[in-house]
C-alpha cells in the first residue's frame, strides 16, 4: 500500500500546475484541506508525524510530505488494529463471565461477573451392600446394607483470595461435621487453611474419598490415622514451589465430633490431644500417562486419651468393609502412653492404564514408666484400566478418573480391575487379651465409572486374623466379604 501511495503521490506531483510552471505555489501537502488522502482519517485522531524538512526541490518536498503522510496513516492503522483486538478481548471476557454466572453439572455453580465470589453445593452419597461367608471363628457377620457416606455441604470463593467449605455427614444415623474451614490463597504457591480439615498424612488418607480405588483404605491407614491424623481442627500450610513438589505442615487438636468427657469428678476429665503433622511428596517423573510418585509423612502427638482414659491409645480397624462393625484388628486400650509418633513412606507409579501403589507406616508409643511399644502396617496394590484411561495426579494425590466414553452419552464408561494386599500387625500390644493380634486381607476389585462423578464398585475381600475380637471361641478368624457400592458425588 505504501508503494501505491508513493506512486500516486508522484503522479500527482508531476501532473500539477506548479510542476508545469517550474515553481511551487501550493502550501505543503500536510496542510492541504482538499486532498483525497486527508479525507481518509480525521487528522485530530491521527498520530502526529514530524514533517519533513524542506529541501527547496518541489518534487522532492512533495514526495517527502506524502511519505510522512503514509507513515501517519500506518501508525493510525496500527492503533485501530490494537483497539479492535482489545474490544474483542473485552467481548470474550464479558461472554465468559456471563457463562460463569450460573453453570450446571450435577449442581449449579453461581459466581458474580468479577469472579471474586462463587458458591457451589457439594456432597457425596455412597450406598453399600455386603454379604459374608465365615470360614473360621465364632463371630456371626451381619449381611445387609448401609450408607457409607451421605454428605451435603457447600463451598466457594469470597473476596477473591478466600476459599471456604462446610460439609456434614448424615451416615450411620448420626450427624457429624466433616469439613469446616477457610483458606487464604494470596501468598504465591502457598495455601493456608484454618478450621476442621484433613491433617497431612499418607497417600490414601489425603486422597479425596471420592477417588478411592477400593471400598475402604488400608487397615493401617485407618488405625494409625484415627489416633493422629484424618480430619481435625487446626491450622496448616501447604507450599508447592513446583507442580511436582508439595510440602504440608500443620498444628492440630481433635476432631469436632469428639465429645467432652462426662466422667466424675470433672478433675479427671482428660485434656484434648494435640500435635504436629507433616507430609512431603515429589514426582520425579510427571507427565500425562507417565508418573512416578514418592512421599514421606509423619506426626507427633501429646495428651492422648481413649474414651475417658487419659494417656491411652486404642488401635483398631475392620476388614475393609463397613456394613458390619466388627473389628478384625484391635490392640485393646493401651495405657501409660505419654506421646506417640508416626513415620510413613509412600510410592506410586502410573504407566498409561497401569497403576501400582503402596504405603508402609510405623507408630511408636512412648510409655515412660512402662515398656515402649511400636506397630507396623502396609498395603500394596496394582490396577489396570481396561478401557485405556490413565489415572491423573494433582497436588501429590490421585485425581478424578474421566472416562473416554461416558455411559448414556457415547459409550459404556470406563472399567478398572484392581488387586490389593493389606496387613496390620498389632501383635506387640501389652494388652494380654489381644496379644498376638494381627490381620490381613486380599481384595479383588472391579470399578465401573459411568462418568467422572458416578461409579459402581465391586470388592471381593478375603480376610483373616489372629486373636481378634471377632473370635470368642478360638484363635483364628477367616472369611470372605462380597460387597458393592454405588457412588456419586457433586
Amino acid at each position: 500500500m505504501r508503494l501505491l501511495l508513493l506512486a500516486g503521490g508522484s503522479f500527482l506531483a508531476l501532473s500539477s500546475p506548479a510542476f508545469a510552471q517550474g515553481q511551487s505555489e501550493e502550501p505543503p501537502a500536510e496542510t492541504t484541506t482538499d486532498s483525497p488522502i486527508d479525507s481518509v482519517v480525521d487528522a485530530d485522531a491521527t498520530p502526529a508525524v514530524e514533517a519533513a524538512t524542506p529541501t527547496g526541490d518541489p518534487i522532492l518536498d512533495r514526495l517527502n510530505a506524502l511519505e510522512a503522510r503514509v507513515r501517519q496513516l500506518e501508525a493510525r492503522n496500527a492503533e485501530l488494529e490494537q483497539q479492535a483486538e482489545l474490544n474483542e478481548g473485552r467481548l470474550e471476557t464479558v461472554e465468559t463471565r456471563a457463562a460463569k454466572a450460573a453453570q450446571f453439572s450435577w449442581t449449579p455453580t453461581i459466581s458474580d461477573p468479577s469472579g471474586n465470589f462463587s458458591f457451589r453445593p457439594r456432597g457425596v452419597v455412597e450406598a453399600d451392600v455386603a454379604a459374608f461367608i465365615e470360614r473360621k471363628g465364632g463371630y456371626d457377620y451381619n449381611n445387609g446394607t448401609a450408607f457409607r457416606r451421605a454428605r451435603i455441604g457447600f463451598e466457594g470463593t469470597a473476596y477473591k483470595y478466600f476459599n471456604y467449605r462446610v460439609e456434614m455427614d448424615f451416615a450411620g444415623n448420626a450427624v457429624n461435621l466433616t469439613d469446616a474451614y477457610l483458606q487464604y490463597s494470596k501468598i504465591p504457591k502457598t495455601l493456608l487453611t484454618f478450621g476442621q480439615h484433613k491433617a497431612p498424612f499418607g497417600l490414601e488418607s489425603n486422597n479425596s474419598d471420592n477417588f478411592n480405588m477400593f471400598l475402604e483404605r488400608g487397615m493401617f491407614t485407618n488405625a494409625f490415622g484415627n489416633v493422629g491424623a484424618e480430619r481435625r481442627i487446626g491450622l496448616s500450610a501447604a507450599y508447592a514451589p513446583k507442580e511436582n513438589l508439595n510440602l504440608a505442615i500443620g498444628l492440630f487438636g481433635d476432631n469436632e465430633s469428639i465429645s467432652r468427657s462426662n466422667s466424675t469428678p470433672v478433675t479427671d476429665t482428660p485434656d484434648e490431644s494435640w500435635g504436629f503433622n507433616g507430609r512431603a511428596t515429589w514426582e520425579p517423573i510427571f507427565d500425562t500417562g507417565k508418573i512416578v510418585h514418592l512421599g514421606l509423612s509423619g506426626y507427633y502427638r501429646m495428651a492422648l486419651k481413649s474414651g475417658d482414659t487419659q494417656d491411652a491409645v486404642r488401635l483398631s480397624d475392620r476388614p475393609n468393609v463397613r456394613v458390619d462393625n466388627g473389628n478384625i484388628a484391635d490392640s485393646g486400650v493401651i495405657t501409660g502412653v505419654r506421646s506417640l509418633s508416626y513415620g510413613g513412606a509412600e510410592a506410586a507409579v502410573v504407566l498409561g492404564p497401569f497403576t501400582a501403589a503402596g504405603e508402609v507406616g510405623r507408630i511408636w508409643l512412648d510409655r515412660p514408666d512402662l515398656s515402649n511399644k511400636s506397630f507396623t502396617g502396609f498395603y500394596s496394590y496394582v490396577a489396570y484400566m481396561l478401557t485405556g484411561e490413565t489415572r491423573p495426579f494433582r497436588g501429590g494425590n490421585f485425581d478424578r478418573v474421566r472416562p473416554f466414553k461416558e455411559l448414556g452419552k457415547d459409550g459404556l464408561g470406563a472399567f478398572e480391575l484392581a488387586l490389593r494386599y493389606d496387613s496390620l500387625d498389632l501383635s506387640n500390644t501389652p494388652v494380654a487379651a489381644r496379644a498376638g493380634n494381627e490381620a490381613e486381607t486380599i481384595t479383588l476389585g472391579l470399578n465401573w465409572y459411568f462418568n467422572p462423578y458416578a461409579k459402581l464398585m465391586f470388592n471381593w475381600i478375603h480376610f483373616r486374623g489372629d486373636n481378634t475380637p471377632l473370635d470368642p471361641d478360638g484363635s483364628k478368624t477367616e472369611g470372605d466379604a462380597f460387597a458393592t457400592r454405588l457412588h456419586y458425588d457433586f
